[in-house]
Parts: structure tokens; C-alpha cells; sequence
């Protein structure tokens, strides 16, 4: 055989070689399963509330189908139903949602961005009120006053998010009416003997009884919370996570308008 019938003969010989072998990869890969790529989406690793008690994490399908199911909430698994309703400060056509907060709680700090998100999306006959939780006379009624005199003074959305700031970030624990006076005069501009007096009146003092009143009806174990037409609390403990919390009160805002409806 000459040189050049053995050079094709080999070229020939690689060619059926490479063939093979390709056609070989091809059945091989083509013998293998699809397999199907999901997104999982994690829930925020946050503690379930200020008495940090341990939260569920929700599957990957939960998540994604949260906002869609009707049966995928039940009272005692995912929220609670109160026996004894509280009365809402709504009218007959509105939905009152409560968020219950304390400003020393990390909890409730971390919730506030998604709530600020969370807001805007609330239908138009959802009412949305701030309640600050309070349990005993202590740091929680000291700052429960506190916000009721920036609220009673109309300077609530500008400060609210700054008080929050200072106390979780700055480690201010704003203990006390002289505290609080400093604070916001110096960050606001705010005339301390002005908010001093607020701080005092008779009106605050009402609002802190009002509010007395409602958060032992919750029945709360912990902050944050919501509330939903007085009947209905979302807490992290139940709600799996702080982000699934507002998934569960719009899925309720909901149930509560169907309910009406119904009835």
C-alpha cells in the first residue's frame, strides 16, 4: 500500500471513528430526563417576632403561588382568628388594617420598609392605622406616648422613620419626654416645649387608653403584628416569615370583602 492510499485510508478510518463517537454522544444525551430548573424563592431569615419565636420557612411553591390560591391560608396554621372581635375605628365599607410595632423592637424595624412598599397596593377601602404596642407601664408605653404626641402634633410621616433610626441605630433609647424633646428639635426643628406640652395633654392620654384597650383584646404574644377588621392577626411566628406577613393581610383584606359579601 503507498503513503498516499495509507493517508486516506487513515483520514477515512478517523472520519468513521469521530462519526461513531458523536453519534454515540448525541443517543446518550438524548437517553437523559429533562430536568426542570424552578427559582426558589427564601423567605428572610427573621426571628418570628420581640419574643423571638422560631418561624417556618415556606416551600418554594407556597411562596410563588401565595398571592393567587384562596385555600392556601387557615385560621391557626397561617394567622389567627379572634374569638371575640375588637371594634375597628373603619366605616361599614372600609377594611381597618392595624400594624402593631414597638420602636425598640428590630423586628418591627425591619418589617417598616416592606410595609412602606406594601402600603400603596392597599386597596382603596383598606384603612391603614399605626397602633404601638404596649403591655405594662414601661419603655414600650414611654414610646407608645411618643408616637401618639408626634401623631397628635401631625408630624408623624415625617418623623416616624427617624425615631425608628435613632433607636435602633443611634442607640438612643429615647427614655424619656426631655430625651425625645432633644431629639426631634434637633433633627426637626421641632420647639421642645411645644412637643413637651403635646407629650402631657389629655388627648395623648386618651389615645393611650383607647389603644390599651384594643391591644389586650389582640391578645398578642409579641410585635410585629397586623390586624385585620379586628378579627384576624398575622404575626411572623404563624406567617412563616416578615415578608410573607403582607401576603397573608392582603389575602384576608380579601376574605373579609368576599365575606361581606356572602353574608
Amino acid at each position: 500500500m503507498t503513503k498516499k492510499t495509507k493517508g486516506i485510508a487513515a483520514i477515512v478510518a478517523f472520519l468513521v471513528v469521530s462519526i461513531a463517537a458523536a453519534t454515540f454522544l448525541l443517543n446518550d444525551n438524548s437517553s437523559k430526563p429533562t430536568v426542570a430548573v424552578t427559582q426558589s424563592v427564601e423567605a428572610p431569615n427573621q426571628h418570628a417576632s420581640h419574643d423571638h419565636s422560631e418561624e417556618k420557612q415556606p416551600s418554594t411553591s407556597q411562596a410563588t403561588t401565595q398571592p393567587y390560591s384562596p385555600l392556601l391560608f387557615s385560621a391557626g396554621k397561617d394567622y389567627r382568628e379572634l374569638p371575640v372581635p375588637v371594634q375597628t375605628d373603619a366605616t361599614t365599607e372600609q377594611v381597618e388594617v392595624v400594624s402593631v410595632f414597638w420602636y425598640g423592637c428590630p423586628h418591627c424595624y425591619a418589617l417598616e420598609p416592606q410595609l412602606d412598599r406594601w402600603k400603596p397596593t392597599l386597596p382603596g377601602d383598606a384603612k391603614f392605622i399605626r397602633t404601638p404596642g404596649f403591655f405594662s407601664p414601661n419603655l414600650w408605653q414611654t414610646h407608645a406616648r411618643l408616637y401618639y404626641t408626634v401623631r397628635s402634633m401631625g408630624i408623624e410621616d415625617k418623623v416616624h422613620a427617624g425615631i425608628f433610626n435613632e433607636i435602633q441605630n443611634s442607640r438612643n433609647l429615647l427614655g424619656d419626654d426631655d430625651a425625645m424633646a432633644e431629639f426631634l428639635n434637633r433633627e426637626y426643628g421641632i420647639e421642645e416645649s411645644a412637643f413637651t406640652e403635646a407629650y402631657k395633654s389629655f388627648g395623648v392620654n386618651n389615645q393611650l387608653q383607647q389603644a390599651f384597650s384594643k391591644l389586650k383584646g389582640y391578645n398578642l404574644s409579641g410585635v410585629p403584628a397586623i390586624i385585620i377588621d379586628g378579627r384576624y392577626v398575622v404575626e411572623p411566628g404563624l406567617a412563616g416569615s416578615l415578608s410573607n406577613m403582607p401576603v397573608i393581610a392582603d389575602f384576608l383584606i380579601r376574605k373579609v370583602k368576599q365575606d361581606r359579601k356572602s353574608s
